[in-house]
């Protein structure tokens, strides 16, 4: 019998860990299996925006066919659990084979005796993986629930597109002012204190591929993916990289160091060829000079010359001279305006609106 007659049965024996997973964390990235360089938080946004309900199917059909003992419909149900199993969040990155071959038609997979064999194997629940994409999605619904808690307490309050030169404020600091430091010692998020840290063994390894400069990375392996997310989560943290949930489509996406965003950069809802940040931030802007009377009156000022400009009455580069002035008064004035008493923010008005208008 051929090798490919007996590919089916033996490439996927479940009863070999798949969910092993080798890791070597680096300075601002990780290694997935030696293969992908993937960034902090990374996987954890996946899983966020992870939705069950195709995976949830494809286990149901292999549940329907077992328990129907359709030995024809065995081999493919099974099959498609495989793929999809191969698609999920971590997973995916070095389960390549795997989406390949079970994409394959099922008689180049396995035929004849072997065939009849592995439906036999599979109607018998010989394999694990149900009950491995059953404990998956356990674990996912685990994360999206106590990890999307705790990040939208992180968040939670006024939140503002960060300015050129502004200062973040550190992630530790957020979490000491939202009082969640108890809940950052284990998987759990400080839920349950059965479920804590999982105990790893590290070790250490020196990267020093064609192109890159050497780095001594960690190495850990990880059996479960909510133990894994758990350190991801943790050393993205200690390195700037945190999901957050955009405040426009809901869904999640991963913030990088340095920056402060409160919109993703996907497709805006109902608003065709737009991202959620272009959209946000146009909505932001004119949130921000509807309620400020500073606002108001540097953009009062800013069309007023601006006329001049499409009028020909002011040249470009005197527009710009005028425009970058303008932006230091009015922010001078904002940092002014909220540090006196209410009394007297009306003499602050009054002088940008006159320094504003000297032209």
């Amino acid at each position: 019998m051929s090798n490919l007659g007996v590919l089916g049965k033996d490439l996927f024996d479940i009863d070999r860990s798949r969910t092993h997973t080798k890791i070597e964390f680096g300075a601002d990235c990780y290694w997935v299996e030696d293969w992908t360089e993937v960034p902090y938080g990374a996987v954890l946004t996946e899983v966020l925006n992870f939705d069950p309900a195709p995976t949830r199917e494809t286990l149901d059909r292999l549940e329907r066919v077992v328990t129907a003992q359709d030995g024809e419909a065995a081999p493919r149900a099974f099959m498609d659990l495989v793929k999809m199993f191969a698609s999920l969040p971590l997973y995916r990155f070095y389960l390549e084979d795997f989406r390949e071959a079970a994409s394959w038609p099922i008689e180049h997979l396995v035929v004849g005796g072997a065939r009849d064999a592995f439906a036999r194997d599979i109607l018998n629940r010989a394999y694990q993986l149900p009950e491995i994409v059953e404990r998956l999605l356990e674990e996912i619904a685990f994360i999206q629930q106590r990890y999307g808690w705790f990040l939208d307490k992180l968040f939670s309050g006024p939140q503002f597109e960060k300015k050129k030169g502004q200062r973040k404020v550190p992630l530790a600091r957020m979490i000491c002012d939202q009082f969640l430091e108890p809940f950052v010692s284990g998987v759990s998020l400080g839920e349950d204190l059965s479920v804590d840290a999982p105990p790893v063994n590290i070790q250490y390894a020196l990267r020093n591929r064609s192109g890159q400069e050497p780095e001594i990375v960690e190495k850990l392996y990880f059996d479960r993916l909510v133990d894994f997310v758990y350190v991801e989560f943790m050393r993205g943290l200690q390195k700037g990289f945190v999901p957050k949930r955009c405040a426009s489509c809901g869904r999640w996406f991963l913030q990088m160091p340095g920056t402060l965003f409160s919109y993703c950069d996907g497709p805006a809802p109902g608003q065709a060829g737009k991202t959620c940040r272009e959209v946000g931030a146009t909505a932001s802007f004119q949130n921000k000079v509807r309620n400020n009377e500073i606002w108001q009156l540097h953009q009062r000022a800013y069309k007023k010359y601006y006329a001049r400009v499409i009028k020909k009455t002011m040249g470009k580069q005197e527009f710009e001279a005028w425009a970058r002035n303008a932006e230091r008064l009015r922010d001078q004035a904002l940092e002014e305006y909220e540090r006196v008493r209410k009394e007297d923010q009306p003499g602050i008005v009054e002088g940008l609106k006159k320094e504003l208008n000297m032209l």
